[in-house]
């Protein structure tokens, strides 16, 4: 099969989407040998990505169209045709929610969550703008939807009244990451003014993380006399009640934001943080989970969305509504090393069984199914 896959998300710094689409590319160069791969990379003036598969059956695209121009006119026409500028192809992936227009491809879409239709309020607007009102358009153009959880498949089947037997679960690959040694933890840790100590958050500043909520669980918890809180991850939007929530605590000096940080100073902090604290109310599957996991760092997570999918029987689940509901949970974590040793362990069996080359071979079966199917009807 020559198979098409959109990877414009590779463009610039790459957030969740993008280190999915990578992380894909390398787990599909690593296990098919057979099928060949037309990238499709579009960019007005950035650089196209250098870190791309190569063995040989990995082929770049790139075009300089103005990426606006071309989405608006996939939302409203079925031209231009994708393999316009790829070439014919058997099966064409988008694995960023936009299902472009097919000539002859079988058609496959990746939906990671519907935050943006189901809570249009704590989704990025541009999001909400786009993808709310066409999401199930693009749903149509696919012979296959493909899901990060089986959280996300049943949302996809009853708001987008996709059929269930098109919408098909394949979960993301775990990142392993390198567990620090103790020098390299204080020397981050130094980097980074963390003086004491600590729990971690990694993600996006926006709303759906329930940062509030933590901000305030951490505060009537009592830790902020022995722990900080540090958060990793760039502003994202409709922050304001979020920096509201903090601006009024007596402990935000014990919160620290540090934005993005380097591969090896994240490797760092998780292998230092007393546990990692993500009560977050919908995701589509959850990777920081994973990777704080496979460095044995203990876990603290919702109830609610695919986090127990994700975490299974290695993490603390809590209600993400309750403010008690986390601050108990957190104080559990913080005052039983047993506890956390015991999670440690079963977070780092449990993280083997997500492999990005388990997510390629499983995407490939989606391919040839979508690819038979298509050929069976033509």
């Amino acid at each position: 099969m020559r198979i098409g896959i959109d990877i414009r998300v590779l463009s610039g710094q790459r957030t969740g989407i993008g280190r999915f689409v990578g992380q894909l590319l390398g787990g599909l160069a690593s296990v098919d040998k057979e099928n060949s791969y037309a990238l499709f990379f579009n960019a007005l003036k950035g650089p196209v990505p250098t870190d791309i598969p190569g063995n040989g059956n990995f082929e770049t695209i790139s075009i300089r169209w103005p990426n606006r121009l071309l989405n608006v006119a996939w939302a409203y026409s079925p031209y231009p045709k994708i393999e316009s500028f790829t070439g014919a192809l058997d099966v064409f992936h988008a694995p960023s929610f936009q299902m472009p227009p097919v000539r002859r491809a079988a058609s496959v879409l990746t939906i990671h969550d519907l935050v943006f239709l189901l809570h249009p309020e704590m989704a990025i607007p541009s999001s909400v703008r786009h993808f709310g009102p066409r999401i199930r358009h693009y749903a149509r153009r696919a012979n296959i939807i493909v899901a990060d959880s089986n959280a996300t498949a049943k949302d996809i089947i009853d708001h987008l009244e996709a059929p269930p037997e098109r919408v098909k679960t394949v979960y993301p690959g775990a990142t392993i990451i390198p567990r620090a040694d103790r020098a390299q933890v204080d020397a981050a840790r130094q980097k980074h003014g963390i003086r004491s100590d600590f729990i971690l958050f990694v993600g996006a500043i926006e709303p759906r993380k329930n940062l509030a909520r933590l901000f305030e669980a951490f505060g009537i918890s009592g830790l902020h006399r022995d722990l900080e809180l540090v958060l990793v991850g760039p502003k994202g939007w409709h922050t304001k009640e979020i920096f509201a929530t903090w601006e009024s605590l007596p402990c935000r000096r014990k919160i620290r934001w540090l934005d993005y940080v380097e591969d090896a100073d994240l490797a760092a902090l998780y292998s230092g943080a007393a546990f990692f604290a993500y009560p977050s109310l919908l995701e589509g599957f959850g990777l920081p989970i994973l990777e704080a996991m496979s460095v044995g760092c203990p876990i603290l997570t919702s109830n609610v969305s695919s986090m127990p999918e994700v975490a299974g029987d290695a993490a603390i689940y809590v209600d993400p509504l309750d403010v008690d509901s986390i601050a108990n949970g957190m104080r559990r974590l913080a005052d039983d090393s047993d506890l956390r040793k015991a999670l440690a362990e079963l977070g780092q069996k449990r993280v083997k069984l997500f492999s990005w080359e388990r997510t390629a071979r499983e995407m490939i079966g989606i391919y040839e199914l979508a690819h038979i199917n298509k050929s069976s009807r033509s």
